[in-house]
Protein backbone atom coordinates (compact mmCIF):
# COMPACT_ATOMS: atom_id res chain seq x y z
CA UNK A 1 0.00 0.00 0.00
CA UNK A 2 2.87 2.81 0.88
CA UNK A 3 4.45 1.06 -2.65
CA UNK A 4 1.37 2.27 -4.23
CA UNK A 5 0.89 5.73 -2.60
CA UNK A 6 4.99 6.29 -3.15
CA UNK A 7 4.39 5.58 -7.44
CA UNK A 8 1.54 7.49 -7.40
CA UNK A 9 2.79 10.79 -5.78
CA UNK A 10 6.16 10.58 -7.71
CA UNK A 11 3.89 9.97 -10.95
CA UNK A 12 1.98 13.22 -10.29
CA UNK A 13 4.80 14.79 -9.37
CA UNK A 14 6.07 13.89 -13.11
CA UNK A 15 2.97 15.64 -15.16
CA UNK A 16 4.45 18.11 -17.15
CA UNK A 17 1.94 21.49 -17.01
CA UNK A 18 1.64 23.40 -20.51
CA UNK A 19 0.04 27.06 -20.25
CA UNK A 20 -0.65 28.81 -22.90
CA UNK A 21 -0.79 32.86 -22.67
CA UNK A 22 -0.78 35.71 -24.99
CA UNK A 23 2.67 37.90 -25.65
CA UNK A 24 3.60 41.25 -24.26
CA UNK A 25 4.00 42.40 -27.66
CA UNK A 26 2.55 42.29 -30.71
CA UNK A 27 3.75 39.84 -33.47
CA UNK A 28 4.77 41.81 -36.36
CA UNK A 29 5.10 40.12 -40.17
CA UNK A 30 6.90 41.83 -42.90
CA UNK A 31 5.75 40.99 -46.42
CA UNK A 32 6.75 42.34 -49.52
CA UNK A 33 4.19 41.81 -51.41
CA UNK A 34 3.58 43.10 -55.48
CA UNK A 35 -0.10 43.12 -56.10
CA UNK A 36 -0.94 43.01 -59.86
CA UNK A 37 -4.63 43.13 -61.43
CA UNK A 38 -6.31 43.56 -64.43
CA UNK A 39 -9.98 44.95 -65.07
CA UNK A 40 -11.74 43.53 -67.77
CA UNK A 41 -15.47 45.62 -67.86
CA UNK A 42 -17.91 44.34 -70.63
CA UNK A 43 -20.75 46.14 -72.18
CA UNK A 44 -24.18 46.02 -74.36
CA UNK A 45 -23.18 46.31 -77.84
CA UNK A 46 -25.79 49.35 -77.88
CA UNK A 47 -23.13 50.59 -75.53
CA UNK A 48 -19.93 49.91 -77.31
CA UNK A 49 -21.55 51.72 -80.66
CA UNK A 50 -21.99 54.67 -78.41
CA UNK A 51 -18.69 54.89 -76.77
CA UNK A 52 -17.37 54.56 -80.47
CA UNK A 53 -19.22 57.69 -81.87
CA UNK A 54 -18.79 59.69 -79.19
CA UNK A 55 -14.55 59.20 -79.16
CA UNK A 56 -15.38 59.55 -83.32
CA UNK A 57 -17.05 63.10 -82.65
CA UNK A 58 -13.78 64.16 -80.25
CA UNK A 59 -11.82 65.59 -83.59
CA UNK A 60 -9.03 68.64 -82.73
CA UNK A 61 -11.86 70.83 -84.08
CA UNK A 62 -14.44 69.62 -81.89
CA UNK A 63 -12.39 69.70 -78.84
CA UNK A 64 -11.11 73.38 -78.91
CA UNK A 65 -12.32 76.17 -76.40
CA UNK A 66 -15.31 78.47 -77.39
CA UNK A 67 -13.92 81.58 -78.82
CA UNK A 68 -10.50 80.04 -80.24
CA UNK A 69 -10.03 80.33 -84.32
CA UNK A 70 -9.26 76.76 -85.86
CA UNK A 71 -5.63 76.39 -86.85
CA UNK A 72 -5.42 74.80 -90.46
CA UNK A 73 -2.93 73.00 -91.51
CA UNK A 74 -0.91 73.10 -95.05
CA UNK A 75 -1.65 69.44 -95.89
Amino acid sequence: MIALLAVTTTLVGCIPKIEVAAPKQPITINMNVKVDHEITIKADPDVERLIKQRQSEKTPEKMQAPGQTKIQSAN
